[in-house]
């Protein structure tokens, strides 16, 4: 699904009332719907647009620390408390218009009782889903349940993906063990460095959101923080099925190399025996091919035989010795 951005850089709006019901903002409506007691907001922008990081800038409901992880570039993964909210940088996949992709990328958000604000460089998977579900009539969450969608979508898709690359090593187990060797490798290293890359997004973003469950602020009621704990907890879990894709992986790739060295030692063993065999049929070739005088048999009309002659006698004295000495 391809993302509207307003001229603006607002990427959507949405405005949830008492009655639970969302309705859609645009940017003129925003600052009024901010100022509302009994609504709570949700605006996501485009970090790259100049009117986007202006209205941050000046914007008097952000705290200064928050201002300076929203405009921010750092990609570490981090919630802290700034002011009466929370601001940080957490994780999502790239969405490539609708495409399953496996590139990361992270989404700034500030999030207090009244609202939730997030700004984005790319589209991301998470955040789109999300918004589908709002533009599908879901029941309006406050700004705290929103971020908590937020990880449950998360989860899907990271989990998605960790299931497609178990299915992906399935297939190569399959085929090793079918003795298909070719373009392995390749495919197998891509598995790794995805799930490196995923290992180093996970680990500190989970760190983050175990420590923010245990500083959560005072306006997150009971069941609110019951359920961001759940989610969170449902999003660590997804690191017990990576380190097994991860692991699964490594023995895969060394039960390849293992197998490509076995092939590789066979072939090297078979020209080494065929080496061995003609080699000195090679030398008495060479000898009598030397044309000098004084050659035995030189003028001989059956010479050439006698010569084809020593070569097999000399060939099958060597499959002796090397059958004698255990070698074939």
């Amino acid at each position: 699904m391809l993302e509207t951005v307003e001229a603006s850089g607002l990427i959507c709006g949405y405005r949830m009332g008492p009655e639970g019901l969302a309705e859609d903002l645009r940017w003129d409506d925003m600052d009024a719907a901010l100022d509302q007691a009994d609504t709570h907001v949700w605006l996501h922008f485009s970090q790259s647009d100049v009117r986007t990081r202006a209205w941050i800038a000046e914007s008097r409901r952000i705290p200064d620390a928050a201002k300076a992880i929203l405009l921010g570039a750092d990609t570490r993964m981090r919630i802290e408390a700034t002011g009466n909210g929370l601001a940080g940088v957490v994780g999502d996949l790239h969405s490539e218009f609708g495409e399953r992709t496996q590139e990361l990328e992270v989404l700034r958000l500030y999030l207090d009782n009244g609202c939730l604000i997030s700004v984005r460089r790319q589209p991301l998977a998470a955040v789109d889903a999300l918004r589908r579900s709002m533009q599908d009539g879901a029941a309006a969450e406050k700004p705290v349940g929103l971020l908590t969608q937020f990880f449950h979508h998360v989860t899907d898709k990271l989990g998605d993906l960790i299931v497609e690359l178990s299915e992906t090593i399935d297939g190569l187990e399959d085929d090793l063990l079918g003795g298909k060797l070719d373009n392995q490798h390749g495919e197998i290293s891509r598995i790794r460095r995805v799930t490196a890359r995923l290992r180093r997004h996970m680990v500190p973003q989970q760190h983050a959101l175990i420590g923010l469950i245990s500083r959560l602020p005072g306006w997150i009621g009971e069941k609110e923080a019951t359920n961001l704990r759940a989610a969170i907890e449902r999003l660590g879990a997804l690191g017990h099925d990576l380190d097994l894709v991860q692991e699964r992986a490594r023995l895969l790739q060394d039960q390849l190399s293992s197998r490509l060295m076995e092939a590789t030692n066979r072939n090297l063993y078979v020209l080494s025996i065929v080496t061995t065999i003609f080699l000195p049929m090679t030398l008495i070739s060479g000898i009598f091919g030397m044309n000098l005088g004084g050659l035995p048999a030189l003028q001989d009309p059956l010479g050439f035989w006698y010569g084809i002659a020593i070569m097999v006698v000399t060939g099958l004295i060597t499959l002796w010795v090397l059958r004698r000495r255990k070698m074939l």
